[in-house]
């Protein structure tokens, strides 16, 4: 029976000391932060929610986001430099790319010129709407090449019915990233679901915020869930916490 005294649990009391792994927080780089100061706003945010450090991941994306390995680091030089004068120096930024699986990829693989999240890990996403022709071809290059796909929020992308359908890819050598904002069902009832089902079967390798914007901390703040999940959500925070230090 429902009971009105069921206790909530909430996502943000469980974030002390971690690193996100997927953020857009440079400025003024992509669909993120759109200049230092808005940066700035959710830089506290973080330090409120208890994190450590972010590493940035701008979008790769291809007639959409002009952006490359060298624009990507000379930006985040820049901001550090300038989130260090703003009194954030004890807050670790490090920089990575989030990439679009579209045809220009391939040359970054061809010619090597990624950029991880961590040693050999590349954070990968493709369209919502339509899955790519040649995904499977580019993930198997690019684990050719020595790396590990991490595919970004797989519980959003609408051609991905069933469970099964998400978990192909962890098959075909993929780690699995989850968008903390799914668990509050801000993209909507089908990506909560495919979120929970995998969530429960600990299919999940990273958690990470995807942040855009001040206020996407604001719908954070008030995710909350019930005693069922807390034990699956408790160890995809550290399996983050352990993968992001080993």
């Amino acid at each position: 029976m429902f009971s009105i005294f069921r206790k909530k649990y909430f996502l943000i009391d469980l974030l002390e000391g971690l690193t996100d792994m997927h953020c857009h927080i440079l400025p003024a780089i992509d669909d993120g932060a759109k200049d230092g100061e808005t940066a700035l706003e959710m830089l506290m945010e973080y330090k409120k929610l208890g994190y450590i450090g972010a590493i940035a991941t701008p979008h790769m994306m291809e007639d959409y986001y002009d952006n490359s390995s060298q624009k990507i680091e000379n930006t985040y030089r820049e901001f550090k430099n300038f989130k260090n004068k703003n009194g954030f120096e004890d807050f670790k930024i490090e920089f990575a790319a989030e990439y679009m699986l579209d045809s220009k990829f391939s040359k970054y693989i061809d010619q090597k010129d990624l950029l991880p999240l961590t040693n050999k890990e590349v954070l990968v996403e493709m369209s919502y709407f339509q899955k790519p022709i040649q995904v499977e071809e580019q993930l198997f290059n690019l684990q050719q090449a020595g790396y590990i796909p991490i595919l970004a929020h797989p519980e959003r992308y609408s051609y991905l019915r069933k469970t099964e359908d998400i978990l192909d890819f962890k098959k075909k050598g993929c780690s699995l990233q989850l968008n903390m904002l799914s668990l509050g069902k801000h993209y909507g009832p089908e990506a909560y679901k495919h979120a929970i089902n995998l969530l429960e079967g600990n299919h999940f390798d990273y958690l990470g915020t995807d942040a855009h914007k001040p206020q996407h901390f604001q719908v954070l703040k008030e995710i909350s869930f019930n005693k069922k999940v807390l034990p699956n959500i408790q160890a995809l925070i550290d399996r983050t916490k352990e993968k992001l230090t080993s």
